[in-house]
């Protein structure tokens, strides 16, 4: 056994498919109201048919960055994003309270909107049936909006900005680029679709019947609504003592599966592996003083290991080689996990329409899973995906749709 294996870090031991099972029955449990993930249902239902010669305002707040836009639909259906304006998401770069952030994001938001409009608000964020903030994930600092109504608040503060009687639709990021799936062809020629994100967090979308959301008996029977699972929650996973010392250090108790594979979790985790390395002697002694003198984010270890970035750690070739080998099994487990994740909501999407055998596609974003680059991520996922899928007769096809959370975001704007 090797150090990363004696620390419960080994890919060869993971049983993906057995794994696969596990997520799947988790999935069922959340739609109990059990289990780690919480299955939240949307209060939309999937599109009948494309949206034509019309134009809708969309907010996309992200981990990241925050945009705002108006998405005008052509008589063809195909989505135009216009209009589009930027900014951080605020709580990303430290604390704010509830009157920063709601000042934050109108700054972005109002100029594409009008008065007495309905609003898409794509909010990569977990909220209840009552539109209530249950957590922040992605390390946002705005404790005050906690357990606030994110619909109504925001409603409220556009109002005060000189827009009222605006109708508030919110929707999470994954459930927009599920939506924005069926804007871009539709499902009739595919046996499932899903909506995936892998960047500053991670989480996946799919639509379900309703009658199998058991803890939403109010759902119409036979819709397909959409459904949040927050996989990034998913906890039946074997942990290693690098996760367990995360976990420990981060204290939430949510996001165990996201900050394994995660953009904003990654170097975190990368820096604890290399301090361990360096208190059981397997680097130098000038190197270890250095990775315990500072953390590393995850671009500066991706980029190290990929070759791009020397300067992230000053050592010799050799040290270099070691420092990769410790490193780049978490960015392999990470894209094993992400198809895991992604096998579960396309065999979930397929039972759900019926379909037990065919093309299941994912509208997938996110910049770990497109822009990673010391291992070729999204070919790793695509190759675990064929694995995992082939024995049960399902294929994947992995799409990446320019401006989904936009292009969702004015779709359920859209609804009714």
């Amino acid at each position: 056994m090797g150090f990363l294996q004696d620390n419960g870090l080994d890919l060869q031991a993971i049983d993906a498919q057995a794994l696969l099972e596990t997520f799947l029955d988790e999935m069922g449990a959340g739609l109990h109201g059990e289990g780690s993930l919480p299955m939240i249902p949307s209060d939309l239902h999937l599109p009948e048919g494309a949206i034509r010669d019309a134009e809708f305002p969309a907010f996309d707040v992200g981990g990241t960055n925050i945009r705002s836009a108006r998405v005008r639909f052509g008589s063809s259906g195909a989505p135009t994003v216009e209009g589009l304006q930027r900014g951080f998401m605020p709580g990303s770069r430290g604390h704010v309270t509830h009157a920063e952030f709601y000042r934050i994001l109108c700054a972005v938001l109002t100029g594409n909107l009008r008065p007495g409009e309905t609003l898409g608000y794509c909010f990569s964020y977990p909220v209840d049936e009552g539109g209530r903030l249950l957590y922040w994930t992605k390390g946002i600092q705005a404790d005050d909006i906690v357990g606030t109504d994110v619909r109504d608040d925001l409603a409220a503060a556009l109002a005060e900005r000189g827009l009222p009687g605006c109708r508030v639709r919110i929707l999470n990021d994954t459930v927009a680029a599920l939506l924005a799936a069926y804007a871009h062809g539709g499902t009739g020629d595919y046996a499932g679709v899903v909506g995936f994100i892998l960047g500053t967090g991670t989480n996946t979308a799919y639509a379900e019947r309703a009658e199998r959301i058991v803890k939403r008996p109010d759902l119409t029977p036979g819709a397909l609504v959409p459904v949040n699972c927050e996989s990034g929650n998913f906890a039946r996973f074997p942990h290693s003592a690098f996760d367990e010392a995360h976990e420990h250090a981060i204290g939430t108790g949510h996001g165990q599966w996201e900050h394994c594979i995660s953009g904003a979790h990654l170097g975190d985790l990368g820096t604890i592996v290399l301090r361990a390395a360096a208190d059981a002697g397997l680097l130098s002694p000038g190197l270890g003083d250095t990775v315990r003198s500072r953390g590393f984010s995850n671009i500066e270890l991706d980029d190290f290991c990929a070759g791009r970035r020397d300067d992230v750690l000053f050592c010799t070739a050799a040290e270099a080689r070691a420092v990769r080998a410790l490193l780049i099994p978490l960015y392999e487990r990470a894209a094993l996990f992400a198809a895991i994740n992604v096998a579960a909501a396309g065999i979930a999407s397929a039972r759900a329409r019926g379909r037990d055998a065919g093309v299941i596609r994912v509208n997938a974003d996110g910049s770990t899973l497109w822009k990673t680059a010391c291992i070729p991520f999204v070919d790793r996922v695509r190759g675990h995906l064929e694995t995992l899928l082939g024995p049960r007769g399902y294929t994947a096809e992995i799409l990446r749709i320019d401006d989904a959370p936009l292009i969702g975001a004015a779709l359920a704007a859209a609804a009714r």
